[in-house]
């Protein structure tokens, strides 16, 4: 993987997807003053290589600078339309957030605690902080890409879905003191 290198892949459960974090952050060059010109024909059939944009300042609210992460990386890195927030699906976002840091990682999506819960999921069980998985997880599950396996392309495969548009995104802070997130998309 490029970015964070030493993450950690968990196996796909059912469309669903989690990534462990590690202590090293995503660096690259950034692709942003490029992207204006490359993005003029459309959305390119394969990621940019290596692209890792730095995360945009923060909003001081998680939530919307979950949304700006990924489509900054749809955009930046392959030309892709943005996702709307979702916020309709947050509630169960947060819920399955909260579920899982008790049970395990997708333990709620895969038992359907809530809805509207959406068709696909990523999980950052476990990190540091929002502002880490903000700029560390998203950027991490998107560097898996691109690639037609899902075992070991999951999360690209569901950041980058031209199918899904809006994406809800859930927060909470384990019994540790850990942020797990996860990204419901639809």
């Amino acid at each position: 993987m490029r970015g964070i290198a030493a993450a950690t892949v968990l196996a796909a459960l059912t469309g669903s997807w989690a990534l462990i974090p590690s202590d090293s952050r995503a660096v690259g060059p950034d692709p942003s003053q490029k992207t204006a010109s490359i993005c003029r024909k459309g959305p390119l059939r394969k990621p940019r290589a290596d692209c890792a944009p730095p995360a945009l300042p923060s909003t001081g609210n998680p939530y919307e600078d979950c949304v700006r992460r990924i489509n900054q990386l749809r955009r930046a890195c392959q030309c892709l339309p943005p996702l709307t927030r979702w916020k309709g699906g947050e509630k169960c976002a947060n819920m399955h957030a909260k579920h899982d840091s008790r049970r395990g990682i997708h333990a709620g999506f895969n038992a359907h605690i809530c809805k509207p819960q959406g068709f696909a999921q990523n999980e950052c069980p476990a990190w540091p902080s929002t502002e880490r998985v903000v700029e560390g997880c998203l950027q991490a599950m998107w560097d898996e890409g691109p690639g037609k396996r899902f075992s070991k392309h999951g999360h690209y495969m569901n950041m980058s879905k031209a199918a899904y548009e809006q994406v809800a995104c859930g927060f909470a802070r384990g019994s540790n003191g850990k942020i797990w997130s996860v990204q419901n998309f639809r």
